[in-house]
């Protein structure tokens, strides 16, 4: 694959060549090149020529083409645009940084987890920064110093902080300086900034949706505090253009691959363990494996439980991001999670409500991802899958399983669509 000025991706696809160790970049360009480009309008025509491409991409990919999932797949395209531009403009300046969300309940991809505000920051290895915050109530949270996004190759995680690492003021205040190094003789909250690094990447985990409130965040770059940025010219604009186009058609190519890869690797009745991923936070396990569920058909996962902080299951499409879990119950975590008398949890993922516990809606999507989470875990239990038809999935249950009547199920619901939209707000 090669775009209109010939950048070479390589053999093979995107993820077997991030992990050959391969930087996917936009063309190298002089200042003055950059320049022209802008004004003469190419860097705007190739900015679009590579939404043409993605959206070929889509039409081209390995997988099930129906209505629904070419619709969802050009859904996907808008947020990926969307993403690709935020990232772009928000991030571009590391000298002048702020922490932006760019993964939401409207903007998916890469298989985000449903528990999770994710925030990004650009650095320099030779500035130094100020993170001040205030805890709020979620869980926990990472601050991890990254070497960039991983599905563009930069797969190395250099430093990570924990909520429980900070010291906190009285009112749950604190501040983080990131530099080099660290102050002689100093007790501040300190993260170390690598040579390599380029990225600030916060996760915050959110276990009681009801409850828990996101952590807040600023960033200042100490050296330039106080000093105006220099105004955009066409040199920073055609960089940006070019990072936009880069990532918005490269991510899609990237993620658009999984799918096909785990439905080759797919073996009936299995679900593959939880292992850590290139590129992923070093505390996480990730268990990642394929779906297929007709009308009449449900899938009963049966499990202990991890002995772990923080665990969760959840369904992704067809273009490995996450299902609508504002509006559905397609992810549960441990907090949200019905135990068995037995200790066990088991789960039923279904087309439609089985008026069990543990239900995962599939929104009657046919093809899929089931994605389970570890985090902070000293074990990793092999969760046991089974397809029956829905009509025996209580055979499958224990005994005293409670049942969910259609009002309580709603409530649940409700509960989940007041609990996205207040914690999308802050």
């Amino acid at each position: 694959m090669a775009d209109d000025d010939g950048m070479k991706l390589g053999g093979g696809n995107l993820s077997q060549q991030v992990q050959r160790g391969e930087k996917l970049r936009p063309p190298e360009r002089s200042d003055a090149e950059h320049s022209a480009r802008l004004m003469g309008g190419d860097a705007w025509r190739d900015f679009c020529r590579a939404l043409e491409r993605t959206g070929d991409v889509l039409l081209e990919a390995d997988g099930p083409q129906d209505e629904r999932t070419r619709a969802e797949g050009f859904k996907y395209l808008l947020g990926m645009t969307t993403l690709g531009i935020r990232q772009a403009l928000e991030l571009a300046d590391p000298e002048y940084p702020a922490f932006v969300r760019i993964e939401d309940p409207y903007v998916k991809w890469g298989a985000e987890n449903a528990d999770n505000h994710y925030l990004h920051t650009s650095v320099r290895a030779d500035r130094s920064y100020r993170i001040r915050g205030e805890r709020g109530s979620c869980l926990s949270f990472l601050i991890e110093v990254k070497e960039g996004f991983m599905h563009l190759g930069d797969v190395r995680n250099f430093a990570t902080l924990t909520a429980e690492e900070l010291r906190l003021e009285a009112d749950g205040s604190f501040e983080i300086l990131v530099s080099a190094e660290r102050p002689a003789g100093s007790d501040v909250n300190w993260l170390p900034l690598d040579p390599d690094a380029t990225q600030i990447v916060i996760r915050e985990y959110l276990y009681d949706w009801a409850n828990e409130d996101p952590a807040r965040f600023t960033i200042e770059c100490i050296e330039l505090s106080g000093i105006s940025p220099a105004p955009v010219d066409p040199v920073k604009l055609g960089r940006i253009l070019d990072d936009a186009g880069h990532f918005i058609e490269l991510s899609t190519k990237f993620w658009a691959e999984w799918m096909p890869q785990m439905r080759a690797e797919h073996v009936r009745g299995e679900l593959k363990p939880a292992r850590p991923f290139v590129g992923g936070a070093d505390d996480i396990r990730y268990g990642n494996d394929i779906y297929e569920l007709a009308p009449n058909e449900a899938i009963v996962i049966e499990t202990d439980v991890p002995d772990a902080r923080y665990w969760h299951y959840q369904l992704c499409n067809s273009w490995f991001v996450t299902m609508d879990y504002a509006n559905r119950i397609n992810s549960i975590n441990g907090a949200q999670a019905h135990l068995d008398a037995d200790g066990r949890f088991r789960c039923v993922i279904a087309h439609r409500d089985p008026g069990c516990p543990n239900w995962i809606d599939t929104g009657n999507e046919g093809y899929g991802m089931i994605q389970y989470r570890y985090i902070w875990t000293r074990n990793s239990p092999q969760p046991s899958i089974r397809t029956v038809d829905f009509d025996e999935v209580w055979q499958h249950l224990p005994e005293g399983t409670p049942r969910v009547s259609a009002a309580e199920r709603r409530s649940k619901i409700a509960e989940r669509q007041r609990a996205v939209a207040r914690r999308t707000r802050l």
